[in-house]
């Protein structure tokens, strides 16, 4: 059977992952690079020339990867930071030249791929009933997807300019993160989320399922993991006191500090902070205790989309 690689251009990171149509997803190694391309966009809209070029450098390897893996076809998609740019052409043909098409989708697009890759864990994991409804969510580097849906569908879905990267840029400026800042990103979370979280809160949820590096990170650091392990990470449940406790004491350190904990990659120190604000706030407002992590997410969803 022919191998695809799906690749993911994401505000903070690049991800790959090659399969074919007879592998179990979660056999397959996903590959990630840290490129950061997303940096200061909020407030100037303009893609860096160093975070293009830690970008096309990571593509290029992947590429390589890819081929030699076998793949015989190339599905990239990007999303909030390139789609909210406006130099994003000069980064596209930058691509284009290394043989590779990138589809810049919408937040909405990629809340649907995201629900696609998590309906096809629930339906191989047997965790809840076809009829059930959950809340997906995935929190990026530059925008937080939402996505209400059961085995049939999406019922509901809404992607908000909220980021690990985006509110790391908009409120951090002091190392380790001041209480003034924390109450100031907090109050714009709040309230960029109520509106939603309302109109959510109708539905008969069973399950609040998370995918995303903030939320695999929450696993991995609750797990204290000197390996990433994506088994042991996939259908894993992080209560919301576990993300609450770890968040207090990184929030308290300084980003090198931070780089020492188990389970946290380095190049994420920064940022992980504001991650899981961002995940504490939607659990309080809806009154969950908890999260189910997914390892199956967008990267999954394009491939049986488009695969």
């Amino acid at each position: 059977m022919r191998k695809v690689a799906c690749i993911d251009i994401g505000t903070n990171s690049v991800r790959m992952i090659v399969l074919d149509p007879e592998m179990s997803c979660i056999e397959a190694e996903k590959y990630m690079e840290t490129t950061r391309i997303g940096h200061g966009v909020d407030g100037s809209k303009i893609l860096s020339d160093e975070g293009m070029d830690r970008t096309v450098d990571a593509l290029r390897k992947f590429k390589d990867l890819a081929l030699s893996s076998g793949a015989e076809k190339i599905i990239a998609i990007a999303t909030s930071a390139v789609r909210d740019a406006s130099n994003r052409d000069v980064f596209l043909e930058r691509v284009h030249e290394l043989g590779i098409h990138v589809e810049m989708i919408s937040g909405q697009e990629e809340a649907r791929l995201g629900f696609l890759g998590v309906a096809k864990g629930l339906a191989d994991s047997n965790l809840v009933k076809a009829e059930d409804n959950v809340l997906v969510i995935d929190i990026g580097g530059g925008s937080t997807e939402l996505i209400v849906g059961n085995q049939s569908g999406i019922l509901y879905s809404h992607s908000l300019d909220i980021g690990a990267v985006r509110m790391h840029d908009k409120f951090v400026t002091e190392d380790p993160v001041p209480l003034l800042e924390q109450q100031d990103m907090a109050d714009f979370i709040r309230q960029a989320i109520k509106p939603e979280l309302d109109k959510i809160a109708e539905y008969d949820l069973k399950m609040i399922i998370g995918i995303g590096g903030t939320i695999t990170t929450a696993g991995s650091m609750a797990l204290e993991m000197d390996i990433y392990n994506r088994k042991r990470i996939h259908n894993y449940y992080v209560p919301l006191d576990t993300v609450y406790q770890l968040n207090r004491k990184l929030l308290s350190q300084t980003v090198l500090e931070r780089q020492k904990h188990k389970g946290l990659q380095p190049k994420r120190a920064d940022i992980i902070p504001c991650g899981f604000m961002i995940l504490q706030l939607i659990l309080l407002a809806l009154e969950k205790d908890g999260i189910t992590i997914s390892e199956y997410d967008n990267l999954e969803g394009l491939f049986f989309d488009k695969g």
